[in-house]
């Protein structure tokens, strides 16, 4: 085809266009904005230059999808469902101390906000151990910083040259049809490899010890009771494995509570931690795992306690046990906090005050849905504590998916009748997976045996 001088003009400009990574977000929402909106065209050098910018678009939304971060198959499965109009595809990368870290993608709607980090040698070289992100706040509108309510991160042995880190906000905006930009900053670490080296065991005579400094607790005594307990007993003379690399981990108590053995030991609130993670048995050769575990502060922050329970065991068997301690090193990678500022338009949400009573006493004041997930907020009576109320979602095309309580917050007194929860569910996507909605996919939510339409 011959091209006359001003269509030659034409085209050589289009093939100089370049089309960095975060101008793909910005195009994709360009066409969506202009789609309502008809362009006369008065000359074929116009009509032309309209045709070879729509094949350059439908290539920039085309790559917007395939652009999407490995992460969210790393951290939900292969089944997860998360489509392209929901999310900002970023891929902004820092380097430094040889360690890059990206802010891969985000979703951000009018009540929540979801993103997911990676990171990786700068070198390409594995990463030998899992890493931990740091404490990753959010900035909105410079407004303070806020810390994730959920944290999901995961190591692959398999792919040990990246790590993906997904965290998700609550955010208070307006959920409104055409919510206005908004500004995100997001502060990352440092961050930091954890190292685990395998169990190692401890040469204590722990039938000596207790015979020194028998303790018996009751089941329901608080931390500050367990605390004060511990400080009456004196083992600084017992011998860790690693003292030698970890003298601030200490051997902090022993105590039988009920049908239990817990030990204890207390290192700083910063550092390397460790604890009591199983017990060999020199009679029989083998190892008994804990049955629980948990931490608690010293009243004054400055160390931490770490109690892991043996149940069965009594004190005539102390004289053949041997306790095998675990630790934990966390090694910096990156010696100061890295900063992520990005820009964009939140996606719809759904918001609205109800008084819904269910048949088992429980009251929902609010329910929050967000393509991110659905959270209610209510009451419930204390006796049933271990219930959440079911919900499914009906979509427009009339199937119904269900969703999954992943986390639960409970406020609740001494002596009162009812606890106040706030309650967050997924969306899932079969079994074994999770999917993200548009608030335009959804036509309804069922809670219990009431269904609450959302309004187109």
């Amino acid at each position: 085809m011959n091209l006359t001088p001003d269509e030659q003009h034409i085209r050589a400009a289009l093939e100089q266009i370049e089309t960095p990574m975060y101008d793909i977000t910005a195009a994709v929402h360009e066409q969506r904005a202009r789609r309502s909106r008809r362009i006369p065209l008065r000359s074929p050098q116009r009509i032309l230059a309209s045709v070879l910018a729509a094949i350059l678009l439908t290539m920039t939304a085309a790559a917007a999808v395939m652009q999407l971060s490995g992460g969210w198959h790393a951290i939900f499965g292969q089944g997860v469902a998360v489509p392209e109009e929901i999310t900002v595809p970023l891929q902004s990368s820092q380097t430094v101390d040889g360690c890059t870290v990206t802010l891969e993608d985000a979703i951000v709607s009018s009540s929540s906000i979801a993103a997911i980090f990676s990171v990786q040698m700068a070198d390409g070289t594995a990463l030998r151990d899992r890493v931990e992100f740091g404490d990753i706040q959010l900035s909105i509108d410079g407004s303070a910083l806020q810390t994730p309510h959920s944290i999901q991160t995961v190591y692959d042995q398999e792919h040990p040259e990246i790590q993906y880190s997904y965290q998700e906000y609550e955010y208070n905006g307006q959920t409104q049809d055409n919510p206005s930009e908004i500004n995100l900053t997001f502060v990352v670490g440092p961050i930091s490899r954890i190292e685990n080296p395998a169990p190692l065991t401890a040469q204590i005579d722990l039938s000596a010890l207790y015979q020194a400094q028998p303790l018996t607790l009751t089941e329901e005594g608080s931390d500050a009771d367990r605390e004060a307990a511990y400080a009456q007993q004196d083992f600084s003379a017992v011998s860790l494995p690693l003292d030698y690399r970890a003298p601030n981990i200490r051997f902090a108590g022993m105590s039988f509570r009920g049908d239990c053995l817990y030990l204890a030991l207390s290192y700083p609130e910063d550092g390397a931690s460790a604890e009591v993670s199983s017990l060999l048995d020199t009679r029989t050769g083998e190892t008994i795992a804990c049955d629980s575990g948990g931490s608690f502060g010293r009243s004054d922050s400055s160390v931490r306690f770490y109690e892991t329970g043996f149940p069965g065991i009594t004190a005539d068997d102390l004289p053949y046990l041997q306790p095998q301690t675990s630790y934990t090193f966390p090694i910096q990678l990156t010696h100061e906090a890295l900063t992520f500022s990005f820009s964009t338009e939140p996606v719809a949400a759904y918001a609205r005050d109800l008084d819904l009573y269910l048949a088992d006493g429980t009251r929902i004041s609010h329910i929050s849905i967000s393509p991110i997930g659905i959270q209610l907020t209510g009451t419930y009576p204390v006796e049933n504590d271990d219930q959440q109320p079911e919900i499914s979602v009906m979509l427009r095309d009339g199937s119904i998916i269900g969703t999954n309580a992943c986390a639960i917050g409970i406020t609740t007194s001494d002596g009162a009748e009812y606890a106040s929860f706030d309650a967050t569910y997924e969306y899932k996507a079969g079994d074994f997976s999770r999917r993200f909605l548009p608030l335009s996919d959804i036509a309804a939510v069922t809670i219990g045996q009431t269904t609450i339409r959302i309004e187109e």
